[in-house]
């Protein structure tokens, strides 16, 4: 206890000097549990990336039940928040008619641009450089897509309609032909596979002409049949290719479902009605 008291000269200012730092750091208005003033803004934070966040919060506490739903909800208040020049230039343009048609579906213009965003070869960037006449078609073939098969995701509808019309031009075949096959062999079901191996939204055989879509650049792998746009290309290729060796729509028909059937011409054929009425009614 004698030591002790005679070492207190040695070790009670050292105690103070401590105490007094630790109270100097933590009360310091820049540093510590003291500080109460906001902490330095990175210069490259911008107010749009706070706006992003905040936006993020609140969606999430709206409780969407759909994943799907919702993770397209959040990118596109991001991308309204912060559109890029790419963004900008693939919704400009757009027709009314496509505008209106996003709307029924609960969508938006920069839905086009995020899907462009997550497909960069999309045929979706051709959207907008297309005629009103063009976009119109579009729009209401999406439309008839999500009418006739609600199981068909919004995004694939808009793929495979932009699609649709956009390969049918670009084959010379008459986009209402290829839209009637695809209602026909799948109900626009880019997923599906029958049981002799016909897959994709044009129920393309590909044990057959994989080597012509392998060699044209349009699939490398059977997989790709189930792309919404790489199936649609590959079948209206195949489309145009029996129409121009055989002359007639109806042996053209006749080659891709494989053997002669009336039952099968008149399906496409009521199809292609049944999509008519549907733009009629749309434009009326």
């Amino acid at each position: 206890m004698r030591k002790f008291w005679k070492m207190r000269k040695i070790f009670i200012p050292q105690a103070t000097v401590i105490l007094i730092l630790f109270i100097s750091v933590v009360c310091s208005p820049t540093t510590g549990y003291g500080n109460t003033n906001s902490p330095k803004s990175d210069k490259n934070i911008t107010t749009e990336s706070v706006e992003i966040a905040a936006t993020y919060e609140e969606a999430v506490d709206e409780g969407d039940s759909v994943v799907e739903s919702q993770t397209e909800t959040l990118k596109t208040k991001v991308t309204k928040l912060l559109p890029n020049k790419a963004e900008k230039s693939n919704v400009a343009k757009l027709d009314s008619s496509v505008r209106s048609a996003l709307a029924k579906m609960g969508l938006n213009p920069e839905h086009i641009g995020m899907w462009i965003d997550q497909h960069p070869k999309t045929t979706l960037v051709h959207l907008n450089k297309m005629s009103e006449e063009k976009q119109r078609e579009v729009a209401s073939i999406a439309l008839f897509i999500r009418k006739v098969n609600s199981r068909v995701s919004k995004k694939d509808a808009w793929r495979e309609a932009n699609a649709l019309v956009y390969y049918s031009d670009k084959y010379s075949v008459p986009s209402e032909l290829s839209v009637g096959v695809a209602k026909t062999e799948s109900h626009f079901n880019p997923s599906s596979i029958s049981r002799c191996g016909a897959m994709g939204p044009m129920q393309v055989m590909w044990k057959i002409h994989h080597g012509m879509l392998s060699a044209k650049g349009i699939a490398t792998t059977k997989a790709h049949m189930l792309d919404p746009e790489r199936g649609v290309e590959a079948g209206i290729l195949i489309l145009s290719r029996y129409i121009g060796a055989y002359g007639t729509v109806q042996k053209a028909l006749t080659r891709y479902y494989g053997k002669s059937s009336k039952v099968y011409s008149g399906k496409v054929n009521r199809n292609i009605a049944m999509l008519q009425n549907h733009i009629e009614k749309i434009n009326n």
